[in-house]
């Protein structure tokens, strides 16, 4: 199959997650488009990350996500709409608390999936699924019979969550997965547009609106009425996939079992085995 694998945020791991996929899954013609929030993209490891992956990297770019100033500027920290807690998913930025990362991610997806839509209709083709992704699941490939969506149907393929929890969103559903989803070019679009939801609904609710990865996520496609099915293929995410971030204090977020933190992107020079997260 004709895969466009959209990968948004992170591009962390590639070397050892990402790599051995994309080669494990030679069957299907995959397409990669990456959008990186990252300020350092002259370094060496992107440098390197862009001849690793040249056999299959269609577009990519790397760029510091700045939030919005309307966002930053209305959102409440301290209430949601939707569990009225102090909300944990929020990184510092010029001394407030906001959901920085979750933004980031939804900004990303959005430019990835255009960029593929733009790439197929400059060349006379349509993609037979879109496929959201990271860099840092680890699988033994992209499986060879994945299910392939009908082209004119409206329908979201999940991989089940690795934590599958109710969504603290608006709708108190189960969460759709954030890390692993694919469906035809109408269904992604809704999918892929969780940034332009997430920022009316701000307004709408002039700044309490929950905003956290898959929970506003799963607002966005209960809202549109989007069918969904949940798989299960396997995969886990690699324990170091935040090894770049800055962690120690930006951050309410729960910081995972990490052996590596905030390393410097620039002076990165060593292997470090995938290494699953339990």
């Amino acid at each position: 199959m004709k895969i466009a694998m959209l990968i948004s945020g992170r591009i962390a791991r590639y070397e050892s997650c990402l790599l051995p996929i994309l080669n494990n899954s030679d069957y299907h013609e995959i397409h990669l488009f990456i959008s990186v929030n990252d300020k350092h993209k002259d370094c060496k490891y992107y440098k390197d990350m862009k001849i690793n992956l040249q056999k299959w990297l269609k577009f990519i770019c790397i760029k510091e996500f700045i939030i919005d100033k309307e966002i930053f500027t209305i959102f409440n920290p301290n209430i949601s709409i939707a569990t009225h807690k102090l909300q944990v998913n929020l990184q510092k930025v010029n001394d407030k608390f906001v959901p920085n990362n979750a933004l980031s991610m939804y900004y990303n997806d959005m430019i990835t999936f255009n960029e593929a839509c733009q790439y197929a209709d400059n060349n006379g083709f349509e993609y037979d699924l879109y496929l959201k992704f990271r860099s840092d699941i680890i699988a033994n490939d992209i499986p060879k019979h994945i299910i392939k969506p009908l082209p004119i149907e409206i329908h979201l393929y999940n991989h089940t969550p690795l934590c599958n929890f109710t969504s603290g969103g608006i709708y108190k559903k189960p969460i759709i997965c954030d890390a692993y989803a694919w469906g035809n070019r109408n269904t992604m679009k809704i999918y892929c547009n969780t940034y332009n939801y997430v920022f009316n609904k701000t307004k709408l609710y002039n700044g309490t609106y929950y905003i956290a990865f898959e929970c506003s996520l799963t607002d966005n496609i209960y809202e549109h009425n989007v069918d969904h099915s949940f798989h299960y293929y396997g995969y886990r995410l690699d324990r170091n996939r935040r090894m770049f971030d800055n962690i120690m204090e930006d951050s309410r977020c729960p910081i995972s079992n990490s052996t590596e933190r905030n390393v410097d992107v620039n002076e990165f020079n060593k292997h470090i085995p995938a290494d699953k997260q339990e």
